[in-house]
């Protein structure tokens, strides 16, 4: 007969209750204690003894040449010594020559289990006291002395110590003389015992400090262990550039002397060059500082909006230039050395002169349509038959439009006759001016 299965509701909850606390504590402990299951923890274990212990606790760190590679599982007494045992990754092979070394991690006395892996085969057992090293505990040294000094009474012992002195003052010189200076020195210890105190009140706080500071400290060594790898980095990249610089310098030796002789007359011309830069030194010091006024100005120009002139003096070579500028004068029947009525000043007050008044063209006796514009005589346009030279048009009659030659002027009209020059009287200074013939 099949019996029905009870629902969730009707079982018992003390029953459900039950499991379900022990279920919890199994997975509390599993998370806990997960480096103690076998399944899970696949480390090699080893063991070493020590004469001390030295601040070593369960948990520490294990590493291998600095490298962290497993955690101290147990230590306890086995007789006078004491047991370590450690656990490390598989891969980790130790020998049966391997030293175990008690190190201090921290400015704060952090231990860490330093193993050095020597010899050959496999370690089948404890490593013996011979190759262990116990840590000397200094914070504890000076801890224990600062105590001890601090317990003393000084005004006790100065007292003690002359006592002593006196007491030994008829023995021998040489004793005598020991004791005085021991009583000198106690005298001195009494002296400086507020110095003293003030002394270890400092190197107390700045334990304090330190101990504040750990994490920083650690870090700052961390992060110099890191500079110091990348300085070794760069010191192999160095030895490279090194080397390379090396093979550069023997491929140029074997080229210049390969190329002596051709290389003999270049070099000629460039001492040559540097004696004619070293001689004008003082113009090319020159030039440099007005090329720096002149690249201030132009950044001033460029950054003062969307637009700049400038102008290079003597871009352009003149002497391959003029001979087009003349040309094309030439064509205009203008000459370039004269000024434009516009351009004229009035040399006694510089004002610009009064502007000239509309004139035909000038009659250069050429033949066909005047040339009106500049830049047409210097460039030309396409197909222009100026360029190249042709021969000009004949010269029309006189008397027609410009710029053929003027009319002739009809016989029997002279011209008018340039006045002849005459001597001027200027009278010298106190001399009264006296009328001569032809004078007014």
């Amino acid at each position: 007969m099949h019996t029905p299965m009870k629902t969730f509701s009707e079982r018992n909850p003390v029953t459900i209750g039950a499991i379900g606390v022990t279920i919890v504590a199994v997975i509390v402990t599993a998370a806990l204690q997960y480096q103690k299951l076998p399944f899970l923890n696949q480390g090699k274990e080893y063991s070493a003894y020590f004469a001390d212990a030295g601040g070593l606790f369960t948990g520490a760190g294990v590493e291998v040449s600095g490298y962290p590679v497993g955690k101290v599982s147990d230590i306890g007494l086995d007789g006078p010594r004491v047991l370590v045992t450690f656990k490390i990754a598989e891969n980790i092979t130790l020998g049966e020559q391997t030293e175990a070394a008690i190190r201090t991690k921290s400015l704060l006395g952090t231990k860490v289990l330093n193993v050095t892996p020597r010899g050959a085969g496999q370690l089948d057992g404890p490593i013996p006291m011979e190759r262990t090293f116990s840590p000397y505990q200094l914070p504890d040294a000076l801890g224990d002395l600062a105590r001890t000094v601090s317990g003393i009474n000084t005004n006790q012992l100065s007292d003690s110590l002359s006592t002593l002195a006196q007491t030994f003052a008829d023995t021998p010189p040489h004793l005598k003389t020991a004791v005085e200076g021991v009583a000198r020195f106690a005298d001195t210890i009494n002296k400086h015992d507020d110095q003293m105190r003030s002394l270890l009140g400092n190197a107390a706080k700045v334990t304090a400090v330190l101990a504040k500071r750990t994490d920083q400290v650690v870090r700052l060594v961390h992060d110099t262990n890191a500079l110091l790898a990348q300085l070794r980095t760069q010191s192999e990249a160095l030895d490279s550039i090194w080397f390379n610089i090396s093979a550069v310098s023997e491929q140029l030796r074997g080229f210049i002397a390969e190329n002596r002789d051709e290389l003999k007359p270049a070099l000629e011309k460039l001492n040559g060059v540097l004696t004619i830069v070293d001689n004008r030194k003082d113009r090319l010091q020159k030039a440099i500082k007005l090329l720096n006024s002149y690249a201030m100005s132009l950044g001033e120009s460029v950054s003062s909006g969307p637009f700049f002139k400038a102008y290079v003096a003597n871009l352009l070579p003149g002497q391959f230039v003029q001979p087009f500028i003349d040309a094309a004068f030439s064509d205009l029947g203008l000459d370039p050395n004269v000024l434009a009525p516009s351009e004229l000043t009035d040399p006694q007050v510089g004002q610009p002169g009064t502007p000239a008044l509309p004139s035909p063209f000038p009659r250069t006796g050429q033949g066909g349509a005047p040339a009106l514009t500049l830049p047409d005589a210097i460039t030309g346009k396409p197909g222009d038959p100026r360029y190249p030279y042709r021969q000009p048009l004949p010269a029309p009659p006189p008397g027609g439009p410009p710029p053929g030659p003027p009319a002739v002027a009809p016989p029997g009209i002279a011209s008018t006759p340039d006045p002849d020059p005459s001597a001027v009287f200027v009278p010298a200074p106190g001399e009264s001016p006296t009328v001569t013939a032809g004078q007014p």
